[in-house]
């Protein structure tokens, strides 16, 4: 019975077919489009870390306490990754009760921009590293379902409002808030939390290593000081 609990807990995390076909389609469009003119793409969309040059600044601790540790992790990083849960956050919010990010900010750099940002990786680092790199940032997984659950929600919320203003039945639109759209609200800021902490305390590393050179995880993060895409 528990088991069964957190499979439908866990299916809530998965976006409707429309759209997850929707993210398919612009993903391999922005495979294709990168492909015919890999010029203009890298122009277009931005590749972040995944195609810029990762210019990482350490500085190292002379002595490593309690203090360093916590204000290192918790005040520097762990705010990092606060404020880009909040930057993220607010457009996921905007794009669920005013729609008009969606175009721009989700199909367009988010799910096409993918697409080319992967052929565009192909080309620089190898079609085996791309996928190391690419499979390997966890937090794209994250952040690509809170995307699309962000249009669901954008869907569902004024598709209940529209069905409210036709019947005007407020108790049905009460519960299908309540009980429908507050659940997918919940799990689009618990997607963006995990991917927010994984970008900023997995993924940033993991394409360092990949692109650069390797330095242990603790190392890495413990002498992080800033890092600039150039």
């Amino acid at each position: 019975m528990k088991l069964k609990h957190v499979k439908n807990c866990l299916k809530g995390f998965l976006p409707s077919k429309i759209v997850f076909t929707i993210f398919i389609i612009l993903y391999v469009s922005g495979f294709i489009f990168a492909y015919f003119k890999p010029s203009l793409a890298h122009n277009f969309f931005n590749g972040g870390f995944f195609l810029g040059y990762m210019d990482v600044k350490f500085i190292f601790p002379p002595e490593v306490t309690f203090n360093y540790i916590f204000h290192q992790f918790g005040l520097f990083l762990g705010g990092v990754s606060f404020q880009l849960f909040m930057n993220n956050l607010g457009v996921s919010l905007a794009c669920v009760f005013t729609g008009i990010p969606i175009v721009s900010v989700i199909l367009l750099n988010l799910f096409t921009s993918m697409g080319a940002v992967n052929y565009l990786l192909v080309v620089k680092v190898g079609i085996i590293k791309a996928f190391l790199i690419l499979g390997g940032s966890f937090h794209l997984y994250f952040e690509f379902l809170a995307a699309m659950l962000s249009v669901d929600a954008f869907l569902k919320f004024y598709r209940s409002f529209f069905h409210f203003l036709m019947q005007r039945n407020f108790k049905e639109f009460k519960e299908q808030i309540l009980n429908d759209f507050l659940s997918l609200i919940l799990r689009i800021i618990i997607l963006l939390a995990i991917a927010a902490i994984l970008e900023v305390f997995w993924s940033t590393w993991w394409v360092y290593i990949l692109t650069q050179h390797y330095v242990p995880w603790l190392d890495f993060y413990m002498g992080f000081y800033s890092c600039k895409i150039i």
